[in-house]
């Protein structure tokens, strides 16, 4: 199964666990496929680096997951949406 995991899972299963963790945790087993733009990659790395931040205590845990995922996952080109997909005007 291919995947697209919005950065919230990402960061929360690296920094806090619970589900969003069990996720990376099948992607880590080979039960998923994790696929991924540059945009969304650069994204990542951004949230990772401002959690760090707030969270010295796990900051060191983030950049070696952020590179396994560079190099496992499924990078494709991603051209941008002419137009906005979602009312969400936080994503705006």
């Amino acid at each position: 199964m291919r995947v697209i995991l919005d950065t919230n899972v990402v960061v929360s299963g690296v920094f806090f666990g619970g589900v969003p963790g069990r996720i990376l945790s099948a992607w880590s087993a080979g039960k998923l496929v994790l696929v991924l733009s540059p945009a969304i990659l650069e994204e990542y790395r951004r949230v990772g680096h401002e959690l760090e931040r707030m969270h010295l205590e796990v900051g060191a845990t983030f950049e070696p997951v952020l590179t396994l995922i560079a190099m496992h996952a499924m990078i494709v080109d991603a051209p941008p949406l002419a137009a906005p997909v979602s009312d969400d005007r936080c994503s705006r």
